[in-house]
């Protein structure tokens, strides 16, 4: 179901779209056919511009010739078996022979091969005429050849087609032998050119070779000597097929170690200091220990036969101290004997151990000094070690040097050779393909083309001042511009055409429009005039009586315009008295009025034209008839002049009750409009809307009651 709903959303949709697009189209075909005189004259304009373009030019004749441009042409000079180019080098190739074909040069060398100079076959053909004389210091001939190379370069065309190596050489010119001739002329020249730079280049190539190749030999001997040179001060052997002069041998110096017995002697070195290092890590340890606790608790001292046995005696000696001690006092000559020689004893013992202690020290010291020792050698080592690897590097570069240099000098030798042996059997890369002819028919002017092009132009131009127009066009064409311009409401627009009447159901909207008009209804006296003349509004006036005597309404159609009358002939009837004779007073309203035919309107004509309608016009006469027929009709519907040029419409319209402006689609303009608005109201009239009649290509399609 939702989905159903939405289709049903979309349908109007699409409808109003297709409507608006419609209604589009329609709007600029109605522009089209308002400015087609602008559209149609532009456009032959531009027709008879292309024709005459094509009857005064000159017949102009375009030879042809090919040539085809090779990578690298066969049996070069050292060639060999060149690798395959690129699509950039093949295009860039391309286009500087495409230069080489528009240079001055090539123009130059044609001009002399082919003999234009000096002849006069060569600017009949070309349509110009020949210099008399020299200007500007210079001679006739210099002139004469200056005015041909540009000539040359002028008419020339040279075309590259697609991706391909063929270059198409073309020439353009009023005689199709000249066009032939000169088309080949550049084909021949731009050959010769190429195999005279091949020829010269070959011979540049040479002894551009034979300057690097002298050059390349000074390098290698450089090369060689500076290697000798530095092998002989640092005694480095050097490799066989390496030159020694006398200067290196002169240069000798002390022969350094090699690498290879520098690593041996390094990591011996390495090995003696580990080794070191243990001993050292074991006597500081013994050291450290030895400093920090007693004496008589060191493993040194106890692990000491000379230590042990004093240990001994002293344990003997305090033993029999303690014995004596029981028998004895103290100050017994032999306790005090004993005594003494404890005291000796521990002495001694004192003694031994701090000069066990002082040889743990010394270990230390001396396993410290050691590994110092060895670690100064193996910097020393290192030393030498980096010193030879920097030799080595540097004896390296200097072999590669010398063997590039070899490499190059061999290579530029080779090539020099085989230069040599080929000269003067080079060929050249550019080979003709196709010869011009002279061409039977001339190419320009190109008729199809010139009006065709011609016919698009004046089509797009003719489209453009249309628009332009549009544009700028002030004119009223709906109900927003009339608003706009006068601020009066549309009543509807109709397309009122030709003399004859207009049927009465186009204009029923508009007769119910006014049926609403004012407070009181519909309106008992309207004034039906225009701003100028030929818009209708006679038309229009006759077709709302017939409208309104349809809803059932009595009218009184009153032709009020006595310089132009045409009612009588619209609704058909012979012309009697009218409103002249009554307001002169030769006739009542009642005689005067007449039967039209159609039921519900009558019709009180213009009768015979007063030779000056305006003195007519502004009697009280006037107000007398108006008052003695406005009971008798539901309305009253004056036809009046036109506003310019006129002084009877402001005369009529203070006398009826509303007033209705005819305005012809598209003819009325800001200005004009305005003014004629303006001095209706200012006369008095009360203008209740407009009518737009003559509207362009919408006579079925009516917008009624637009801004009413």
């Amino acid at each position: 179901m939702a989905g159903t709903m939405t289709q049903g959303q979309d349908r109007p949709e699409r409808q109003n779209v297709g409507a608006r697009l419609t209604r589009g189209a329609r709007d600029y075909w109605m522009v089209l056919r308002r400015h087609r005189v602008i559209l149609f004259v532009t456009l032959a304009l531009c027709l008879l511009a292309a024709l005459l373009y094509i009857l005064l030019s000159t017949p102009d004749y375009r030879a042809t010739a090919s040539v085809e441009v090779e990578d690298v042409p066969a049996g070069a000079a050292g060639a060999g078996t060149p690798p395959r180019p690129s699509n950039d080098d093949v295009e860039t190739a391309m286009q500087t022979q495409l230069e080489v074909l528009r240079s001055r040069a090539l123009a130059e060398e044609v001009a002399r091969s082919l003999a234009l100079v000096g002849t006069p076959t060569f600017f009949e053909g070309m349509g110009v005429s020949r210099p008399k004389q020299g200007s500007g210091g210079q001679s006739q001939r210099q002139v004469e050849q200056e005015r041909v190379i540009a000539l040359l370069r002028d008419r020339l065309e040279v075309e590259l087609p697609g991706k391909s190596r063929v270059i198409r050489i073309s020439f353009v010119s009023a005689d199709p032998a000249l066009s032939a001739r000169i088309a080949n002329g550049y084909a021949d020249s731009l050959i010769r050119s190429d195999l005279k730079r091949g020829f010269q280049s070959g011979v540049q190539a040479r002894r551009f070779l034979l300057g690097e190749l002298d050059g390349a030999r000074r390098d290698l001997e450089r090369a060689e000597r500076e290697l000798a040179v530095y092998a002989a001060r640092n005694g480095v052997p050097v490799e066989e097929g390496a030159d020694m002069d006398g200067d290196a041998a002169n240069a000798s110096g002390p022969a350094k170690p090699s690498e290879g017995a520098i690593d041996s002697r390094l990591a011996q070195l390495n090995a003696l200091r580990a080794q070191a290092l243990a001993e050292r890590i074991a006597a500081q340890k013994r050291w450290e220990s030895a400093r920090a606790a007693s004496a008589d608790t060191l493993p040194e001292v106890l692990g000491n036969g000379a230590m042990q046995q004093l240990m001994a005696e002293r344990a003997q000696a305090r033993a029999a101290l303690v014995e004596e001690r029981q028998f004895r006092k103290d100050a017994h000559p032999e306790m005090r004997e004993a005594r003494a020689r404890l005291a000796a004893l521990d002495d001694q013992a004192q003694q031994m151990a701090s000069r066990i202690r002082a040889s743990l020290r010394q270990e230390y010291d001396i396993a410290r000094r050691g590994e110092k020792q060895i670690a100064d050698e193996i910097a020393d080592v290192e030393q030498d070690a980096q010193a030879a690897r920097g030799r080595s590097v540097q004896m390296g570069m200097y072999e590669r040097s010398v063997e590039t240099y070899r490499m190059l000098h061999d290579s530029l030798l080779q090539r020099y050779r085989d230069m040599a042996s080929q000269a003067g059997f080079q060929a050249g890369r550019i080979q003709p393909l196709d010869r011009a002819v002279a061409p039977a028919r001339p190419f320009s002017p190109k008729v199809g083309e010139t009006m065709l092009l011609a016919a698009i132009g004046g089509l797009a131009l003719g489209l453009l001042l249309v628009g332009a127009r549009h544009v700028f066009d002030d004119a009223v064409t709906s109900a927003e511009t009339l608003a706009e311009r006068v601020d009066l409401p549309l009543l509807g627009a109709v397309p009122v055409t030709g003399d004859n009447p207009q049927p009465s159901e186009v204009f029923a909207p508009i007769a119910r429009s006014l049926l609403l008009a004012s407070t009181g209804g519909l309106p008992r006296s309207i004034l039906v005039t225009s701003a100028q003349e030929g818009e209708g509004k006679s038309l229009t006036l006759n077709a709302l009586a017939r409208a309104l005597a349809a809803l059932d309404k009595k009218v009184l159609v009153i032709d009020g315009d006595m310089r132009r009358p045409v009612q009588h002939a619209l609704f058909r009837v012979a012309p009697g008295r009218g409103i002249s004779e009554v307001l002169t007073g030769q006739a009542s309203a009642a005689e005067a009025v007449i039967a039209t035919g159609v039921p519900g309107v009558s019709l009180l004509p213009c009768g015979a034209v007063p030779p000056n309608p305006t003195e007519l016009l502004a009697t009280p006469a006037l107000d007398a008839l108006l008052a003695a027929v406005r009971d008798e009709y539901d309305t009253i519907l004056i036809d009046a002049p036109s506003i310019l040029g006129h002084g009877d419409t402001p005369l009529l319209c203070a006398r009826a009750q509303a007033n209705l402006m005819v305005v012809e689609w598209g003819r009325n303009h800001h200005g004009g409009l305005r003014t004629a608005v303006d001095r209706l109201r200012r006369a008095g009239g009360v203008i209740i809307g407009a009518i737009l009649t003559k509207q362009q290509g919408r006579a079925f399609d009516y917008d009624y009651h637009r801004g009413g």
